[in-house]
C-alpha cells in the first residue's frame, strides 16, 4: 500500500501574530489582576487561569500547525488544521478544487470557512453537499466551501484532480 500524500500548511501560521497576542494577553491580564486583586481576589484568579489557558491553547495550536498535515487518501481527505478544525471528507463529495483568485474567495457567507485564517487561502474546495466540521470547544459547523493555505498548492491540486 502506498503512503498517503501529505500536504503541510506551516506557512499559514504566524509567529508574529502569536507573539503579539501573547504580549497583549500577558499585559492585559497583569493590569486587570492588579486592579481586581484587592477587592475581588477570586475573580482575579479566575481571569489569570483563563488567560493562562488561552495562552497555552495559542501555543499548542501554533505547534500543531507545524506538525500536522492534510492527508489525501484514495477515498477520503483527512483535514486537521492545528487545534482549530478537523474533518474527514469522502473524495466523491468534492465538487471542485481550485486555486482561487481574490474574487473567488467568499467573504462573509454561512457555508464557507477559511480554516487557515488569518492568511488568504490558496486552495478552495467546494463540496457537492454540506459537510460537518469540528471546531474548537466541541462546536461544529456545516460548510459547502473550505479555504486552505497549503505549502504546495500546485501539487495538492494535481493530487485531487
Amino acid at each position: 500500500m502506498e503512503p498517503q500524500p501529505a500536504f503541510t500548511y506551516r506557512r499559514a501560521r504566524s509567529g508574529g501574530l502569536l507573539a503579539g497576542l501573547s504580549m497583549v494577553l500577558v499585559v492585559e491580564t497583569a493590569a486587570l489582576d492588579i486592579w481586581l486583586a484587592k477587592h475581588h481576589p477570586y475573580l482575579a484568579w479566575a481571569i489569570l487561569a483563563s488567560s493562562l489557558a488561552t495562552l497555552a491553547w495559542l501555543v499548542a495550536d501554533y505547534r500543531a500547525m507545524g506538525r500536522h498535515a492534510i492527508l489525501v487518501g484514495p477515498e477520503q481527505l483527512e483535514i486537521r488544521i492545528g487545534r482549530r478544525f478537523s474533518t474527514t471528507v469522502p473524495r466523491d463529495r468534492i465538487a471542485s478544487v481550485i486555486a482561487p483568485t481574490w474574487r473567488e474567495i467568499p467573504t462573509a457567507t454561512r457555508d464557507y470557512l477559511n480554516a487557515t485564517k488569518p492568511v488568504t487561502p490558496n486552495v478552495l474546495l467546494t463540496f457537492r453537499e454540506p459537510i460537518s466540521v469540528r471546531l474548537p470547544g466541541g462546536l461544529s459547523k456545516r460548510i459547502r466551501r473550505l479555504g486552505l493555505r497549503v505549502d504546495e498548492p500546485e501539487r495538492f491540486l494535481e493530487t485531487l484532480a
